[in-house]
């Protein structure tokens, strides 16, 4: 038997050609998925901060439309009417200069409006623009459903206000931080009249704009002007004001106005409010005859315990139940 036979002689290589190229192209695809992925994750981080800066400007732009509607519902003297632009960064409206708003586009009342100082995602304070036509002043009532605004957007009529998110300086916006509409407002939102625009971002235009119709902010008024003749806020449990007011003491609705004078007419269902027969607060009173609203109220007697209300023009109604006996 020869000695050594079994043996292997030599070495054989432990990583052949072959398997070395592969594990190398391996790596390599690795390396490029790690890379791809970081990019994506980083475009994709990119992406969502971008949305969330999106976002945060229209939800202050969304916050102040909605703040600019509560106070023209809940004005005391004349409901549907709005603060004159503030002048400078410190949000307080500024009072009137005769009849008028200093400027009717300025910066948002937002002290005025106790909403905070609201900014989109440049860090620029809102903007705001007014109809003349809703300034808080007497000399523009009457102020009803019926008013038009004078503002344009996109060339829509019956616009009350507008806010504008005005967003990083433009080229030629030099002037910030400062006053001048020119500097913050783009094209012809800054150009004095009663025309605005909106559109998308571009070298020249940035205005992220929402506007707020006479629709928009009198479908909040009219239900302040119908709970006003339902029955005045008060917390006694028996109600002495208004519809409810008169059901209490009567037991039944009045009938309606057929001859709009104010007073119902006996055996008319439908027709203007009866207001001359209905007890409401002096200021209710005074701030609804001084605004017109009397003709704009509909009214119709369902039967003893059932009435309807709504504003002639809009689709704004309310039904007042009774809630006295003989009503179930």
């Amino acid at each position: 038997m020869q000695q050594g036979a079994g043996r292997v002689v030599g070495r054989l290589p432990v990583n052949p050609p072959k398997q070395q190229a592969g594990v190398a192209l391996l790596a390599l695809l690795t390396l490029l998925t790690l890379w791809g992925l970081y990019l994506f994750v980083g475009q994709l981080n990119t992406t969502q901060f971008q949305m969330a800066r999106k976002q945060a400007t229209a939800a202050a732009l969304a916050e102040a439309r909605q703040a600019l509607i509560g106070r023209a519902a809940a004005d005391d003297n004349r409901p549907g009417s709005l603060p004159c632009p503030a002048l400078d960064p410190n949000g307080v409206a500024p009072l009137l200069a005769g009849n008028h708003c200093p400027a009717y586009v300025g910066r948002l009342p937002w002290k005025t409006l106790d909403v905070g100082d609201l900014r989109d995602d440049a860090g620029e304070q809102l903007w705001y623009a007014l109809a003349a036509a809703l300034r808080d002043d007497n000399s523009a009532q009457p102020i009803n459903f019926a008013t038009m605004p004078e503002l344009r957007l996109d060339g829509t009529p019956n616009v009350a206000a507008i806010v504008f998110s005005p967003g990083v300086p433009l080229a030629n916006q030099n002037g910030r931080p400062g006053n001048s509409v020119g500097d913050y407002l783009d094209g012809s939102n800054n150009d004095g009249d009663q025309d605005f625009v909106s559109g998308p971002p571009s070298a020249s235009f940035n205005d992220r704009v929402v506007a707020i119709t006479r629709d928009h902010l009198f479908r909040a008024v009219n239900q302040r002007i119908l709970g006003e003749v339902r029955a005045h806020a008060e917390s006694a449990a028996l109600p002495k004001y208004g519809l409810l007011g008169y059901h209490a003491f009567h037991s039944a609705f009045p009938w309606a106005d057929g001859g709009a004078d104010g007073i119902g007419d006996s055996g008319t269902t439908a027709g203007q409010l009866p207001h001359n027969d209905l007890s409401l607060s002096q200021t209710a009173r005074d701030w609804l005859t001084a605004n017109d609203w009397w003709p704009l109220i509909s009214y119709s007697r369902v039967n003893n315990c059932l009435a309807r209300i709504g504003v002639l023009g809009s689709t704004t109604t309310m039904d007042v139940q009774g809630t006295s006996p003989p009503c179930p």
